[in-house]
């Protein structure tokens, strides 16, 4: 990962596109949609799938009430007096620019965020033993930060990435699934001294999005999550296929200029 945790200043910002554009369904006012598109419950197909790991029943059936795997996404950055605030998603990454990755999702399952440079392998970010306990199971409703608690730090909850030559795009990818992929660690631990992240082999990420049939909405701007305040910079998915809606995948594409 070309990029690292930091104590130090500034940051930068991110676009985001979808890991299967073929299926990308165009942008909705999410804000006048509200709660019933954060909560309306409707009818899924339940699908096997084989790199998954079954952690509640499924009706005989093979269908079931639940709502539509939705998350929202937010770029924190470093400001001016060491004050956190919302990223501008247009604006440029340069180096020593410092951000966190904010997370929240409509309904209780498994978080994976995984960083890859270009198309190569990867670095799971997400689990993480600074964020959630090192677990990958998230709650409905619960804003998770990556990094939120570094330790080794003077002040361990004043915790960054920071972005490091050379330039070019870094991307994020974001999994939230139903049930949990039996080939990602579940849960990490942190060693004595600088934290390692798990790789991720290239064949493994390529399989994850191989086998998603997600039909993704999304809607970008001044969103809020019902009971929470508005997030001025923010990016909601939602898989809109009722045929297979066991997983949500996006990827977060940040430009790192010089």
């Amino acid at each position: 990962m070309r990029s690292r945790l930091s104590k130090t200043c500034l940051i930068a910002a991110a676009a985001l596109t979808f890991l299967v554009p073929d299926l990308f369904v165009p942008v909705v006012d999410a804000q006048k949609q509200g709660a019933p598109l954060w909560y309306s419950v409707v009818t899924v197909k339940r699908v096997d799938k084989p790199n998954r790991k079954r952690t509640h029943p499924v009706p005989k059936t093979g269908k079931q009430r639940a709502a539509l795997l939705t998350l929202q996404w937010r770029l924190l950055e470093r400001g001016n007096g060491n004050v956190q605030q919302d990223a501008d998603p247009s604006q440029v990454f340069h180096n020593e620019d410092e951000f966190k990755l904010a997370v929240t999702t409509n309904q209780d399952g498994y978080l994976y965020v995984i960083h890859r440079t270009n198309n190569g392998d990867g670095k799971l970010v997400f689990p993480d033993p600074r964020s959630n306990g090192g677990r990958n199971e998230v709650k409905k409703n619960q804003e998770y930060i990556v990094p939120s608690y570094c330790p080794s730090f003077l002040d361990p909850n004043d915790c960054w990435w920071k972005m490091q030559p050379p330039t070019g795009r870094e991307n994020f990818i974001v999994v939230f699934s139903r049930d949990e992929y039996d080939k990602l660690p579940h849960q990490v631990t942190a060693n004595s001294g600088d934290y390692e992240y798990p790789l991720i082999k290239r064949d493994l990420i390529e399989d994850l999005i191989n086998t998603s049939r997600q039909k993704v909405k999304e809607a970008t701007g001044r969103l809020t999550i019902p009971g929470k305040q508005a997030a001025r910079f923010a990016t909601r998915l939602q898989n809109i296929n009722l045929e297979d809606n066991e997983e949500l995948i996006g990827r977060i594409q940040l430009k790192h200029g010089d």
